[in-house]
């Protein structure tokens, strides 16, 4: 698929460098974005990063384009966050980004469907003191994002885990199977959704640096 680049200079967005488009040049059809953002860091190589929509082909073209722009900006580095995919692989060592620290990593959980598939509209929150869990639904999967203001304690975190469960279980019996992430040093987290039987899984979060 052959790629062409527009850039968006006036984003609207206070703190939007630039957004970069990418579009099939034979259909037109948008393949994918990558938003710039200048943090003001006084840190050069900290100072601008990247928010990619985009994978596979559409990604290089893109982030070539990105990096020029940082570049022109004063910036050293350019630094982003993206899921971790084998498919992508190619187009990060032809970019020579150099892969990171680890930002987080999906755990799942397999169930056993006992009903009709759960509605996006059931999404719901669950809330123990300072520690919350938003659940949301994508065709019979559900997504766990967890937050919370202090580290709070194993046993705590355990405990909310549990209390999501047992939710799901009884309100939204259709859940095939259950999707979280935690954070590397998140221990707490970690220990939590391993106790609640989620086992790692080989997708995860990873920041990239492309030197500018």
């Amino acid at each position: 698929m052959a790629v062409s680049t527009e850039i968006v200079r006036d984003a609207g967005d206070e703190g939007t460098l630039a957004v970069v488009l990418a579009h099939d040049t034979e259909t037109h059809a948008l393949t994918g974005s990558v938003t710039l953002l200048d943090l003001g860091a006084d840190d050069p190589a900290l100072r601008i990063v990247a928010l990619p929509e985009a994978s596979g082909s559409a990604l290089v073209p893109l982030m070539r384009e990105a990096a020029a722009i940082a570049r022109e900006a004063g910036g050293t580095a350019l630094r982003w966050v993206t899921e971790s995919e084998e498919t992508d692989r190619p187009a990060l060592e032809e970019l020579g980004a150099v892969e990171g620290d680890e930002v987080h990593r999906w755990w799942r959980l397999e169930l056993e469907p006992a009903g009709p598939a759960p509605d996006a509209a059931a999404a719901f929150r669950l809330t123990r003191e300072d520690a919350l869990f938003d659940v949301e639904f994508e065709d019979g999967t559900a997504v766990l994002a967890h937050d919370r203001e202090e580290e709070g304690t194993a046993a705590g975190l355990a405990e909310l885990t549990a209390a999501v469960m047992e939710k799901l279980r009884a309100e939204h019996p259709g859940t095939h199977e259950v999707l979280a992430y935690a954070a590397p040093d998140d221990d707490h987290l970690n220990a939590a959704l391993s106790a609640a039987g989620f086992a790692p899984t080989s997708r995860r979060a990873v920041e990239y640096t492309l030197p500018l």
